[in-house]
């Protein structure tokens, strides 16, 4: 069949495979398939300038080749920025737009933004029907999946409560739910969770956040390549088997910085280890930061050519480094100090024993201890898209019979069905099923350059 690329997903990896295709000079016919316009998505479609990026602007190109692009754009705006900056989500939606309407505009390029959700892809004859949640559906030679977090991760009994905001995004509709100088329970530590109580404080109210650990990721002041330079030996040379591997991949780092690792210790207060850390950042004692994205870039491309067991024992080793490698911009921790010390927002470990309501909400707590909330809001994180092969196709569908299997991707992240390589790629945060570490903008990118040097040479 004639050429012809079907996106599923026009994201940060849908559209930095666009981009990448356009600026290839291809002549084949690119559908993008995604309810939303570019931009609009869950992860950088916010409105206020709080909400920052979690990674510089010096790793959040969408173009290959070029890694300062977002932050040339960002100075085209007239920002006075470093490299290391963590930009506001929304100039990165303002980019990422910019990128797809630059690739869309290039002459000769046949293009369509096709506003619907993705069903299934099934091969047909020798090429692909994307089936569209219309009953409609498109022709494609090659397929990518660009799909992606899903829907927010809500706590067992509570996503069909009344009165419950699953997510803190979109933001206006959690600020809506809240009333006038209200008392907010925020269930959740992590990003999302951090998110919600610096807009909800903004705005007057007051905040509890709670989870079972009670502890807020670690502290980063930037996110750079090449800051230090790891032998790509020793990272091959660590063993997914070994019961130590854990120790091994703390030693690397302290190899890597050729000083003692320097971590705040844990107290028992939440607010004494993020005073703590914020000391650390100020004085520059974070270099983790720049061992750990080296060391992800490292061991993507040798852990997805390893089977599934090797990549969860690797995992399961990286737990105790999750808070490092889920960290937060020093800015923000800054103003989250200030409003603990200040009352404005708490932090409790444990979970609600019990919560009755709404109007008001009545939480009772592990220790026995009972208070009022006006709302609870879920900022647990967000679940991945369902990704299944059933009756011989790829489904994006929530299998409620238990009969689809996971998808089994080569080590280039192309779908294998029947025991043969599918011209159907996986990207981004789809490709998290064979690619442990894929949510990172710069390995979408890496990914959509691979894939249109591998289209353009077939």
């Amino acid at each position: 069949m004639r050429r012809r690329v079907v996106i599923i997903g026009g994201g940060v990896a849908g559209t930095a495979a666009f981009a990448t295709l356009a600026r290839a000079g291809v002549d084949a016919p690119v559908d993008i398939v995604d309810p939303l316009p570019a931009g609009a998505g869950t992860a950088f479609g916010v409105g206020d300038a709080a909400l920052l990026c979690n990674t510089s602007a010096a790793l959040m190109s969408l173009r290959p080749g070029l890694p300062a692009d977002f932050h040339r754009a960002l100075r085209a705006c007239g920002a006075p920025v470093e490299r290391e900056v963590f930009a506001p989500r929304r100039e990165f939606a303002r980019y990422l737009r910019e990128v797809y309407e630059t690739a869309a505009g290039r002459p000769g390029l046949a293009h369509r933004r096709v506003p619907r959700r993705a069903a299934s892809v099934r091969p047909v004859g020798d090429g692909y029907r994307v089936l569209l949640d219309d009953g409609s559906h498109l022709d494609a030679s090659e397929v990518l999946v660009c799909l992606g977090w899903g829907p927010p991760s809500v706590p067992d009994g509570l996503r069909d409560r009344p009165g419950i905001v699953t997510s803190p995004f979109p933001e206006e509709r959690m600020l809506e739910s809240v009333p006038p100088s209200g008392r907010v329970l925020v269930l959740g530590t992590k990003l999302s969770a951090i998110d919600a109580a610096l807009l909800l404080t903004r705005h007057g109210h007051r905040v509890t956040m709670a989870s079972p650990s009670g502890a807020l990721p670690a502290v980063r002041t930037r996110t750079v390549r090449g800051a230090v330079r790891i032998d790509p030996a020793d990272v091959h040379a660590l063993d997914s088997a070994d019961p130590r591997l854990t120790r091994r991949i703390l030693d690397l780092v302290t190899r890597t910085l050729e000083t003692p690792l320097t971590c705040a210790d844990a107290p028992a207060d939440t607010v004494g280890r993020l005073r703590a850390e914020i000391g650390l950042a100020r004085r520059g004692l974070v270099g983790w930061q720049d061992v750990l994205v080296e060391l992800v870039d490292l061991a993507n491309p040798i852990l997805v050519r390893r089977d599934g067991d090797a990549r969860r024992r690797v995992l399961r080793a990286c737990e105790p480094l999750m808070r490092y490698l889920g960290s937060f911009p020093l800015g923000n921790a800054e103003h989250l100090l200030e409003l603990l010390e200040t009352g404005q927002v708490r932090v409790r470990a444990g979970g609600p024993r019990r919560l009755d309501g709404p109007s008001p909400w009545r939480v009772r707590w592990p220790d026995g201890e009972s208070e009022p909330f006006d709302a609870v809001v879920c900022a647990t994180g967000f679940t991945s898209r369902p990704l299944g092969m059933r009756h011989g196709a790829l489904s994006f569908a929530h299998d409620s019979s238990g009969t689809s299997t996971p998808p089994e991707l080569d080590a280039d992240l192309r779908l294998r069905m029947n025991g043969r390589a599918e011209r159907i790629w996986l990207l981004g945060v789809s490709s998290g099923v064979r690619m442990p570490f894929a949510n990172a903008v710069h390995h979408a990118t890496d990914q959509a350059e691979a894939f249109a040097r591998a289209f353009t040479e077939r």
